[in-house]
């Protein structure tokens, strides 16, 4: 079934980027399990990247992902200088500047980490300290619902950073993706987690305009998922 795709998606193939045999330039972070980026290898392996590979064969495209740290990420969208983005959530500002696809790449749930797995179940954080990724917004359905005040949060350049923090006892609480933060504390004891279900999190792939016929991406994404 997938080789009968990929002939129907090669006749098309030329349809789908804007100027033919140009490397798309698209940028992401270490974000897994979805993206994971081994800085001593230099490679990229995870879901996200088998739908950019995929993408790469099934539409000819020539896709080149280039690793940078989240706030920098944030800072180039406006930019115009990369070609495109993934695993990126979609707000009014962004929309202005990228033509995002319509079927996510995945959906994501926030997750609470902790090392007393006792106060997992807490209903108010307002007196607690707690590391999040800067740049990342805490959804208000949770913020309100456990009383999570800017004061409590302290921002970090990375999950990685967040997780030193919890293990050092600096702050009582990580708030992360869920599946990202399992996967840092994957190789960590006695740090105990939850998921929360209060708000969800599609995020797609997204373009600069014009680079790419955006409709015809978002239809290789929608068969890729229904394999």
């Amino acid at each position: 079934m997938r080789f009968i795709l990929l002939i129907f998606a090669l006749m098309a193939s030329s349809l789908a980027v804007a100027e033919s045999g140009k490397t798309l330039r698209c940028v992401t972070t270490h974000y897994p399990p979805y993206t994971i980026f081994d800085e001593q290898k230099n490679i990229f392996t995870g879901s996200d990247i088998e739908l950019i590979n995929y993408l790469n064969q099934s539409l000819g495209l020539n896709i080149k992902v280039i690793h940078l740290p989240w706030a920098r990420v944030k800072k180039e969208m406006t930019l115009n200088y990369y070609d495109c983005y993934f695993s990126l959530a979609t707000n009014t500002l962004r929309e202005k500047h990228l033509e995002f696809t319509q079927h996510p790449t995945h959906v994501t749930k926030f997750g609470l980490f902790a090392l007393d797995k006792s106060t997992l179940n807490n209903k108010d954080f307002s007196s607690t300290r707690i590391a999040m990724l800067r740049g990342v917004a805490l959804p208000n359905e949770i913020a309100d619902k456990y009383n999570i005040l800017p004061k409590n949060i302290m921002h970090t350049l990375s999950t990685s950073d967040s997780f030193k923090l919890l293990e050092k006892k600096r702050v009582d609480f990580i708030i992360t993706n869920y599946q990202a933060g399992l996967w840092f504390a994957k190789n960590s004891v006695g740090i105990h987690a939850r998921q929360f279900h209060e708000s969800s999190l599609p995020v797609y792939i997204a373009f600069k305009p014009g680079v790419v016929d955006i409709n015809l991406i978002d239809k290789q994404i929608k068969q890729y998922y229904e394999q």
